[in-house]
């Protein structure tokens, strides 16, 4: 039976609802007749006249019946307990009912629109959206709404949460749909027949209008007897075993048969007056609600859809692109010209290409030309982003995926659902930040009917952040490794040809070897070295044009720069671009003088452009700053925080006097310290090339280099960059400046200065610390200067507190260090969360902070916050492996402290999947593996539960756990794995030997029960294979 759940005339009904006035309190006359629904008296008998809602004189028939009272009073309970929705006494407000509705419907948009029957599909997409759809329409109504009668509130409620187990594949989902979808459309059609027939003019008895309103009445108790039922049923409350018989699938038979029986009778009272008349008010209501809702809904909709672009616009993506130059004719083809491109552009179905290639060889250029020229036409949608290590936003696998989907839709407004602007709606940004939804989303697009091709390219992956890097290659992975051939979503990948990229498309490797064309490859490496030699040709014309050089002159420049072996695009554009500049005469003599010290590779240009400087300790300290900036810095934010880190300056007055404040003056400033080294656009300093950053910097892997290779190489520690950032931050916020030309390197100061700070080492002795203990001062004016503007989590509890917690929660050790040597600190004070400062430290993990406090001996190792936490406890549930050590370490801690839930830190480590901690507990030998918290779950309960695979195998390898503890509902951690479908926990577990795979809970499941009510085929098939379990249990139902 198709679901058409909530008609547009159901909302007008319930505005009607809402707006009546509750009766006056009936009197209490229970019925001897305990039979479901049986002998209900008719309204002109029993029910009391001031009565106008129908809906409350259908409870209060409902309640003259022994038995469906106290479903009805089941179902209030349901509501009020596992809700939190209170309909007794005189209703709830329409907002609080709008509420409960916005809480259930997120629930229901993260549900799959496919329900179960037995083993078949049925697909029911369209008419769940539409069901779920007027849910949030109805929400409008409640919202103006001064209350709504409990039994309507029943009705709202049962119908929601009704339709929400159905989408869960609960059982006894055919009746429910039935159900639903009958009770929703009835409901406007019984408005419709009784407002006829009380005002027409009509000529029939008393008696027959005494028998309509008693047909209609009760058919509205059929309803509310059927939504009362159901969420008995739905939420398994123990009336449904007292009266079994009465949630059987006859007694749901014959309860759906008494609501189409009696509106059957009620459209025969009708048929006395023209059914014309009837169909025409039927039509007029409908008509009115939809003309306002479908302009409403319109108008609505474009809003929703504006503020969805405006969402997904996480970055100025085309601009970062056109960043990038245009190729020169006759360049790229050596890559629009090869066999694998031509065969994964002329697929017609889903592919992959991965293209590498070194550093400087053009890759942005070429994905710039693929996206703007080659690719798109008219039976495609190209989608694309620059990844740049340059930018915080474009590290972002979220924000990538935020550009393709705002691109795609764009391009394809039909693809744009409603469940995207409803998942926006309820989410939020956290939507937008959500590399998985987004990606989901995209995969329901691709995978659709009559979507087109659909064609995602992404430069530069080597530059996503790491994290997101990982988790983008898993999802590709995990896509391409299904059935392809069934779609047409294709992605062109570029990055530097690196191992962990490599490994990560391994797999894809040896099942789609054509999904790597490699730039680095000999031939290739042939063929775009042909194609520079067309940029250097054009580049030479362009000189010898401003120059007016002679033809011998311009085929000797060409040859010389022609010759120099494994040039690169970036090579060309650096050399030059020194050419240019140091070209000043025309005659042999200069044009060989130019030409003869031409750097053979990038990093000798890099040299050779930055030994020019005429101030090179300047230029190193500007390095400095633009390789340790969080993010790009202005050009005047980089102005102020060159004249503030210079140490040298006499005053404060003088550091003024060196900030220059004219945008203009800064870029030629910047141009004449580092030369082409840092560009500068839309007025942000960058450098010119991402090699640039690498060429500058020491690490591991890198030495300084000899003399004879020049200073600049991998001579910038990181360490250091971040120190002179650190004194150029603290020692701006300490003289508070607000206002005037400097301010506008408060917002970059405020923000990061503790970020550089941690990350610069800072010792206790250091200059720099004395303008942390400023800093760190509550109460001054600076501090609230800097504090109000500083974004971290939790932050907000921290005014009005005394340094040391302050420097604790930052993590700034050198600072809590030094406090802890001048000063008479109080290590207990807390706020009023009762987190002290080894609280704040353990829960951010830092380290070096919670070393210095509990060195010091006079901290509390185990004393609670207002959640009942230990500081190991909030350790173990972050994962602070580190920390956790250093705790254990230390011999003081109680390790099976409890919180407010009675769990212990091995409980908390376990629940959250940190294997490293529960392993660090487990050594302890110390913890007690089978605690059971507040909801009698162990540590190996909530490891099963949640599907931490490695957790569980730690736990059970220690053979100290019972893994046939119950929890209070009584089930094991083998039900909860089968449960939830954790094949992996499932197997272990019964590797085990130990597990009792027959264990019922209070409900009289066994996993298996459990694994085959929720369709979990793999886990049913483990459970079977083990030849141990009872294949025909019956539960508490029977």
């Amino acid at each position: 039976m198709p679901v058409s759940c909530f008609g547009k005339s159901f909302i007008q009904s319930f505005r009607r609802i809402f707006q009546e006035k509750p009766p006056d309190k009936p009197d209490d006359n229970q019925s001897d007749d305990c039979s479901p629904s049986a002998g209900l008296p008719v309204v002109t008998q029993v029910a009391p006249q001031q009565a106008e809602d129908p809906w409350l004189r259908a409870e209060w028939q409902l309640k003259q019946n022994e038995t469906t009272n106290k479903i009805l009073t089941a179902s209030v309970e349901i509501l009020e307990i596992h809700f939190g929705l209170n309909v007794q006494t005189h209703g709830i407000t329409g907002r609080e009912l709008c509420g409960f509705l916005d809480t259930k419907t997120r629930e229901l948009e993260e549900k799959k629109w496919v329900v179960r029957f037995g083993g078949h599909k049925l697909g029911v997409e369209e008419q769940l959206t539409r069901a779920f759809q007027n849910i949030l329409m109805v929400k409008d109504v409640y919202n103006t709404a001064a209350s709504a009668s409990p039994p309507a509130a029943i009705a709202c409620a049962g119908v929601t949460i009704g339709l929400l187990f159905v989408v869960q594949a609960f059982e006894q989902h055919e009746c429910l749909l039935q159900g639903i979808d009958l009770t929703s459309a009835l409901i406007p059609r019984l408005h419709a027949m009784e407002d006829i027939y009380a005002h027409s003019d009509k000529s029939s008895s008393i008696h027959l209008e005494e028998k309509f309103k008693e047909n209609l009445l009760s058919l509205y108790s059929k309803i509310l007897e059927f939504q009362t039922r159901a969420l008995c049923y739905l939420y398994k409350h123990t009336i449904s075993r007292v009266f079994r018989d009465m949630f059987k699938q006859d007694a749901w038979d014959g309860l759906l048969k008494d609501i189409e029986r009696l509106e059957h009778s009620a459209q025969s009272f009708t048929s006395l007056i023209r059914d014309a008349d009837i169909r025409q008010k039927l039509v007029e209501i409908q008509d009115s609600v939809n003309q306002n809702q479908i302009w409403k809904l319109s108008s609505d909709r474009d809003e929703r859809m504006k503020n969805l672009f405006y969402r997904l616009y996480t970055c100025p993506y085309r601009d970062r692109k056109d960043r990038n130059d245009k190729r020169v004719p006759g360049t790229c083809d050596w890559f629009t010209s090869h066999d694998q491109f031509h065969n994964w552009e002329q697929s017609n179905h889903s592919s992959l290409l991965w293209v590498s290639a070194d550093p400087g060889c053009g890759k942005s250029v070429l994905t710039k030309y693929l996206v703007d020229e080659f690719l798109p036409n008219p039976t495609r949608t190209v989608c694309y982003f620059f990844f740049k290590d340059d930018f915080a936003d474009q590290k972002c696998a979220s924000n990538a995926f935020a550009a393709i989907l705002r691109q795609l839709f764009m391009a394809q407004p039909h693809l744009l659902s409603d469940f995207v602007l409803r998942k926006l709606d309820t989410d939020g940004d956290k939507f937008i930040q959500s590399f998985s939804d987004l990606w989901d989303i995209l995969m329901t697009i691709a995978t659709g009917q009559n979507v087109g091709e659909i064609i995602c390219v992404l430069d530069a992956l080597d530059e996503c952040q790491h994290d997101d890097r990982m988790q983008l290659i898993k999802a590709v992975r995990d896509f391409y490794s299904t059935d392809i051939k069934r779609h047409n979503l294709k992605f062109l990948i570029t990055s530097r040809p690196y191992d962990h990229i490599r490994r990560g498309f391994h797999n894809l490797e040896a099942r789609l070897p054509t999904i790597h064309l490699s730039g680095e490859g000999e031939v290739e490496v042939e063929k775009i070295s042909s194609e520079i030699d067309l940029v250097i040709e054009k580049r030479v014309r362009e000189i010898g044009a401003q120059r007016g050089l002679k033809s011998n002159e311009l085929k000797s420049l060409q040859r010389q720069l022609t010759s120099v072996p494994n040039r690169t695009y970036l090579w060309v554009s650096l050399t030059m671009n020194v050419i240019e500049k140091d070209l000043i005469g025309t005659t042999d003599g200069d044009i060989r003088d130019v030409i003869h010290p031409v750097p053979q590779d990038v990093n000798k240009a890099y040299n050779r452009i930055l030994n020019r400087s005429p101030n090179p300790e300047k230029a190193k300290r500007l390095l400095h700053i633009i390789t340790a900036a969080k993010r790009p810095l202005s050009l005047g934010e980089a102005s102020v925080a060159l004249a503030f880190s210079a140490g040298s300056h006499d005053s404060i007055d003088d550091i003024y006097d060196h900030i220059e404040t004219d945008d203009k003056r800064i870029q030629t400033a910047i141009r004449d310290l580092c030369g082409l080294f840092l560009v500068v656009v839309d007025s942000n300093v960058y450098f010119l090339h991402q090699t640039a950053k690498e060429f500058l910097l020491q690490n591991n892997s890198a030495k300084i280099v000899d003399s004879q290779s020049g200073e600049w190489e991998h001579s910038l520690l990181p360490e250091t960059s971040h120190r002179i950032l650190a004194e150029a931050c603290t020692l701006y916020l300490t003289q508070n400046i607000t206002q005037g030309p400097f301010c506008t390197f408060l917002d970059y100061a405020a923000h990061n200065w503790v970020f550089h700070f941690r990350a610069a080492s800072i010792q206790s002795k250091d200059p720099v610390v004395k303008q942390g203990l400023i800093l760190c001062e509550p109460g001054s004016k600076i501090y609230e200067t800097w504090s109000k503007m500083f974004e971290a989590p939790d932050f907000i509890y921290l005014r009005n507190q005394s340094s040391i917690v302050i420097a604790s929660y930052l993590g700034l050790a050198a600072v809590v260090h030094r406090l802890l040597e001048i000063r008479k600190v109080d290590l207990d004070s807390k706020n009023f969360i009762r987190k002290r400062p080894l609280s704040w430290a353990t829960l951010l993990g830092h380290e070096a902070v919670v070393k210095l406090l509990l060195d010091s001996g006079k901290v509390d190792v185990n004393s609670k916050d207002s959640d009942g936490q230990t500081p190991l406890s909030r350790a173990a549930r972050f994962g602070r492996e580190a920390v956790v050590k250093l705790l254990l370490d230390s011999g003081k801690v109680d390790v099976d402290s409890k919180n407010y839930y009675d769990q212990t830190p091995l409980s908390c480590a376990a629940r959250f999947g940190h294997e490293a901690v529960v392993k660090l507990l487990l050594d302890s030998g110390k913890v007690d593996v089978n605690s059971k918290d507040s909801d009698g779950q162990t540590p190996l309960s909530w490891a099963t539960l949640l599907g931490h695979e490695a957790v569980v195998k730690l736990l059970l390898d220690s053979g100290k756990v019972d893994v046939n503890s119950k929890d209070s509902d009584g089930q094991t951690p083998l039900s909860c794995a089968a449960r939830f479908g954790h094949g992996a926990v499932v197997k272990l577990l019964l590797d085990s030997g130990k597990v009792d795979v027959n264990s019922k809970d209070s409900d009289g499941e066994t996993p298996l029960s459990c694994a085959a009510r929720f369709g979990h085929e793999a886990v049913v098939k483990l459970l079977l294979d083990s030849g141990k379990v009872d294949v025909s249990p019956k539960n508490s139902d029977g």
